[in-house]
């Protein structure tokens, strides 16, 4: 059998060593070596145990070899051969409890799963060939137990690549040892066993390819261009291009002539033969001229009147006005189609209208603290009447005022008041009251200084502010 083993893996170094040479790709060789371990082993009891048997771990060990075959970088499958030694002792010493030890050639199959380079997890099943037994009791001898029995077991591995490797490992036996066909018991004796050990790698290593520094496939020993990216039918550099455009020779129809991807390579066509390529002719299928990027006459404005007949090309416009903006008769920036009073300077927020002429905020007066109008204050809104009758679309807010006589809770009310009661004014003139807006503002925003008669009398006012 050991000479079958041998040949065998004779046999698998033969060949992982011929695929060696033609492997390209990171991976790992097949490899092998020695092993020994320390064994905490018991009998795990089971079944009718009236007399309550149990063991104890106790300290063996384990030496042999193993080989690791691996199926790529994350799982490998590894035999391993063993002469093992197993201690067992029980807790409670009667006499005819076997103690002692038991001598086995184990043979662990396990598969290996690569969690990284540091660490792999391993399980499968164990298969025990019972050697010899040694009872300190001389009660048991080898006839007494299971010749071949199997376990499962899994367990961890640290370094698994390297030269040195931590292992262990849980075993579980599956089979019962007790071979002496007792009637008289029931009980069932099996493998209990915590292994720790070390591997020694002696054949087996890490194939690292030759680097690739442009990642072609071709390495940098036999890349003529190892910065370039390339096929292997130039030797690693890139296809050629003959002119320079940018277009591999290969794919390049016209390779003698430089020219464009989107026309396989050779010169932009010119469908028209107006003399502006197809790329820099924005009418490619009417002649036109450079002057007009090779379009007939162009549209510069974007406004629907060609160049020839806008008069103003380069503003946009409209037909109306041969193609140029629409005029600001009174020039004071609103248009003529949007100014209210187009032929009058006006003020752009009051869509072209001026302002209210000669009013003045503190001659609309009220009678002492109250709310009503006096003669003069109504002859100062008479000028906002005539503004608001003669610009029908301009509209206004009054804003009432007081002086710093008392207090806001009093003056804000009055100024509020008085600034409707100015509205009422103009409403009763005939100007509709959507059109005028009130606040009220009380000693706020004072226009002169409150410590003078006259200052005060400026202060009480009604602001018309257009909207």
């Amino acid at each position: 059998m050991m000479k079958k083993l041998l040949l065998n893996l004779s046999l698998l170094l033969f060949f992982e060593a011929n695929a060696q040479e033609k492997e390209v790709t990171d991976h790992y060789t097949v490899s092998g070596g020695l092993l020994g371990a320390l064994n905490f082993t018991k009998f795990r009891v089971s079944g009718n145990n009236a007399g309550n048997i149990s063991f104890n771990f106790q300290t063996g060990w384990s030496g042999g070899v193993w080989l690791n075959l691996p199926f790529g970088k994350a799982v490998s499958f590894e035999p391993q051969a063993m002469y093992s030694s197993y201690i067992y002792s029980p807790s409670v010493t009667n006499g005819t409890v076997f103690s002692g030890k038991m001598d086995y050639i184990s043979v662990p199959l396990l598969l290996k799963f690569h969690i990284g380079p540091s660490f792999a997890l391993t399980m499968g099943p164990e298969f025990n060939f019972l050697n010899s037994v040694s009872d300190d009791n001389s009660n048991s001898t080898k006839s007494d137990f299971t010749g071949t029995s199997t376990s499962i077991s899994g367990g961890v591995e640290l370094f698994p690549h390297g030269r040195l490797s931590i292992f262990g490992r849980y075993i579980h036996g599956l089979t019962n040892m007790d071979a002496t066909d007792n009637p008289n018991t029931a009980v069932k004796y099996y493998n209990q066993v915590i292994q720790a050990g070390i591997k020694l790698k002696l054949f087996g290593k890490h194939i690292v390819p030759p680097p690739d520094t442009d990642g072609d496939g071709i390495a940098d020993p036999s890349d003529k261009c190892p910065t370039q990216s390339g096929p292997a039918k130039y030797q690693g550099c890139p296809i050629p291009d003959s002119d320079n455009d940018g277009i591999n020779d290969e794919e390049d129809k016209c390779p003698n002539q430089a020219g464009t991807a989107k026309y396989g390579g050779c010169p932009i066509p010119d469908t028209d033969g107006d003399g502006v390529n197809d790329e820099a002719d924005k009418c490619p299928s009417q002649a036109g001229t450079a002057k007009y990027n090779g379009c007939p006459v162009p549209d510069s404005d974007g406004d629907g009147i060609d160049d020839e007949a806008d008069k103003c090309p380069n503003q946009a416009g409209l037909a109306k006005y041969q193609g140029c903006p629409i005029p600001d008769t009174d020039g004071d920036g609103v248009n003529d189609e949007d100014d209210k009073c187009p032929t009058v300077p006006g003020d752009s927020l009051l869509k072209g209208c001026p302002k209210i002429e000669n009013f003045e905020a503190h001659k609309v007066t009220f009678t002492s603290g109250k709310a009503v109008l006096t003669t003069a204050g109504k002859k100062e809104l008479d000028l906002a009447y005539e503004y608001l009758a003669k610009y029908p679309e301009v509209k206004l807010t009054l804003v009432g005022y007081t002086d710093n006589s008392g207090t806001d809770k009093i003056n804000i009310p009055l100024s509020e008041k008085r600034a409707e009661a100015a509205k009422a004014y103009l409403v009763s003139k005939g100007i509709d009251e959507s059109r005028i807006a009130t606040e009220g503002h009380g000693s706020a925003d004072p226009v002169e200084d409150n410590k003078t008669k006259a200052g005060k009398a400026m202060n009480r006012r009604v602001e018309a502010r257009l909207q």
